[in-house]
């Protein structure tokens, strides 16, 4: 029986005749080869994998082993991934260096997954990347209980802070890159002494808003918005238990928001709202003065109320609007989304309520 042939790799080959067209043709490869594809489709390839998948992968292929690290150049640590380097309660300093000499081309870390437990592993991981990786640019946290601790030598580069504890928050000074961060209240970018503004030139902010330490909110959001020009993104909730029960959204809330001409997204959660005029009125003066918000999202839990046509009538104001998103508890009439009519942008559309005819 004969023997089967192997599929080896072959070559065009041609010979010098003193002409300058004549090239090498390039080599050609068998089709169930790996060979066929270049690095730079393999890379791509291998680029939609997981880190630890990337690891699994290596040994596949000398061409894996060379491509596919090239294009990591952002990870995500998390829990479970902490817990598989630790040692004898110790983080393995040797596995971190490893990967971090294998990823050479790491920009942004994203840790905001950390569990509360392993936070005090944290400061050692990051400073491990730091050192080993040239590249690195952007870190996403969380600044918890030991906030302080975690972030000695690295507050330049962290662009984004997930949970806040409002104690840790003279960290904030030294974060000077900072783009996107999440508080619960509007006090905590304060300095608790000299109430000195510690967050400038943000792009993303979520908040609540009036807060109930008695302190001066109105100044304090003027303040903020002042210094926050740059905001595209904004998650404000308002619950009614923290100020006058006779006024639905704060005057001043509205005044300072619409002060964000560079907005695209807004995020607006309300508690036990009975003013159907004053959550209009909000919208309208924002969708006048906001020209550039493209998302809008509404949600309203509110059972007591009954919201008509007229809550969504300045939805025309809103000329770019392209995502809108409703949550609605309370009842509504039928007419309550005939304005949407009036969106001619509009392309993705989610809606989760009590009822809908």
């Amino acid at each position: 029986m004969p023997k089967k042939r192997k599929l080896l790799k072959t070559s065009l080959e041609t010979t010098d005749d003193g002409n300058e067209d004549n090239r090498r043709h390039p080599k050609i490869y068998a089709k169930n080869s790996m060979d066929r594809f270049g690095d730079d489709l393999c890379q791509l390839l291998l680029s939609h994998l997981s880190l630890e998948d990337c690891f699994q992968c290596e040994c596949v292929s000398k061409q894996f082993q060379r491509t596919v690290f090239e294009s990591v150049d952002c990870i995500e640590i998390y829990s479970d991934l902490v817990n598989k380097m630790i040692k004898r309660q110790t983080i393995d300093i040797k596995k971190l260096v490893t990967i971090a000499k294998k990823c050479p081309n790491i920009q942004t870390i994203d840790c905001r997954r950390i569990a509360n437990r392993y936070e005090e592993h944290m400061g050692k991981v990051l400073n491990t990347f730091r050192v080993n990786c040239r590249h690195l640019r952007d870190i996403c946290v969380n600044i918890r209980r030991n906030g302080a601790k975690l972030l000695p030598s690295l507050p330049s580069l962290v662009t984004q802070i997930g949970e806040f504890d409002w104690l840790q928050n003279s960290v904030l000074i030294h974060c000077h890159r900072l783009s996107h961060l999440f508080v619960y209240s509007l006090d905590g970018v304060f300095d608790d002494t000299s109430r000195r503004l510690l967050v400038k030139n943000l792009h993303t902010f979520s908040f609540h808003y009036p807060f109930s330490w008695g302190l001066d909110s109105k100044q304090m959001l003027t303040q903020f918005v002042a210094h926050n020009q740059s905001l595209t993104s904004v998650v404000v909730g308002i619950s009614r238990s923290y100020y006058d029960p006779n006024k639905d959204i704060p005057p001043e809330l509205c005044q300072q928001l619409s002060r964000l001409t560079q907005l695209r997204r807004l995020t607006l959660k309300l508690e036990e709202m009975n003013d159907e005029n004053s959550l209009s009125e909000f919208l309208r003066t924002i969708g006048l003065n906001c020209k550039q918000l493209k998302r809008l999202s509404l949600q309203m839990d509110s059972p007591k109320s009954r919201w008509t046509g007229n809550t969504l009538n300045c939805l025309q104001y809103y000329r770019r609007l392209n995502r809108l998103n409703l949550t609605l508890v309370e009842d509504i009439d039928n007419d309550l989304l005939e304005p949407l009519s009036l969106c001619h942008r509009l392309t993705h559309l989610s809606l989760d309520m009590k009822q809908m005819s």
